[in-house]
């Protein structure tokens, strides 16, 4: 790598850190507050969207806060099997937390006792615009830093791809998406039932999986209880029995253990029980995001731990035929 590339690698990461010198300061020395009380009906209604923002919200302060975005630059400079891939994904993902980091937080009305601004409304998407800033400004500078340090980079192995890498969040997302709705539409109805209802137990993603679920030491919480049960149950029940979930069966991707079916077990139950433990839980998830990112393989921390391989399925060969069907009459 020559001296400039080298230059403008480092300056991105230094671009990129300037956010979290930013954001300690502000921890360090908030200023002056002011706080009100407010009494009435005027708060909006929960949106289905709130799950996935409280978590996002949650992830993002920490990605913040520990220097995630030129932690993740360094780790992609030091990628010796194939830098410019790296620093592409990464360009990407700086993009992404520059975009997704305004959209997160909860916005009210600027008149006391306003409430809040219902998601995805007219004001909402005015109050996230104004919301950018520094932190924007930041990123996307370094992700623009880092692709034109890569741009004359070839890629050193390009037959290593096995294009698993952005197919695994994206999974995870429509996983997600299907866990809060099981919570949601059935668990949360079942709690509801004659008899059950006299139980202490009751169930409430609206904050997000992270906030409700977290394991503390000092109490049991039996609704978080509850979320990770449906959690494992989840994820364990299909790696198990069709080694994919349904994000994972739509993206096609599929996760196979390479010695024993207990193994899946395993994994799932070792992850889920980290994501959720206070403190630690948005760390593991950060830190398997940045793993799996610069993965060659797009396996991530887990994976390797429990030697579990991710592959790709290929379409069907009825599907291929398909597709090359000859016209009536052709030969």
């Amino acid at each position: 790598m020559s001296r400039p590339a080298l230059a403008t690698w480092l300056l991105a990461a230094a671009v990129a850190a300037f956010p979290t010198w930013e954001e300690w300061r502000f921890r360090l020395a908030p200023g002056a507050f002011e706080g009100f009380s407010c009494i009435g009906s005027g708060w909006s209604e929960p949106s289905p969207l709130d799950p996935l923002r409280g978590d996002l919200d949650a992830l993002l302060l920490n990605v913040e806060a520990w220097a995630i975005p030129p932690l993740l630059i360094l780790a992609a400079l030091l990628a010796r099997r194939n830098p410019r891939r790296a620093g592409r994904r990464t360009a990407v993902v700086l993009v992404l937390i520059a975009v997704v980091e305004p959209a997160t937080p909860l916005y009210s009305f600027p008149d006391e006792c306003g409430g809040l601004i219902p998601l995805l409304t007219a004001e909402w998407f005015t109050t996230v615009m104004d919301s950018w800033g520094s932190t924007q400004l930041c990123l996307i500078g370094a992700a623009v830093l880092i692709l034109l340090a890569t741009w004359r980079m070839s890629d050193a192995t390009p037959g290593e791809a096995t294009g698993v890498t952005w197919r695994r969040p994206v999974a995870l997302l429509v996983d997600y998406l299907l866990v809060v709705a099981v919570l949601t539409f059935v668990v949360e109805p079942i709690l509801w039932l004659p008899g059950v209802d006299e139980l202490p137990l009751s169930v409430s993603v609206h904050h997000g999986l992270l906030n409700q679920a977290t394991i503390r030491s000092d109490t049991v919480d039996f609704e978080g209880l509850i979320i990770l049960f449906v959690v494992f149950l989840y994820f364990w029940g299909q790696h198990t029995l069709w080694g994919q979930t349904p994000g994972k069966r739509l993206l096609r991707i599929q996760v196979t253990p390479t010695r024993t079916a207990k193994r899946m077990a395993l994994r799932t139950l070792i992850f889920a029980l980290l994501v959720f433990v206070s403190l630690v839980g948005p760390v593991v998830l950060i830190v398997n995001g940045m793993w799996t990112l610069l993965d060659p393989e797009g396996r991530a921390l887990h994976d390797r731990l429990l030697n579990t391989e991710v592959t790709r399925k290929a379409r069907s060969t009825g599907q291929r035929e398909a597709r090359v069907r000859p016209f009536p009459g052709q030969r």
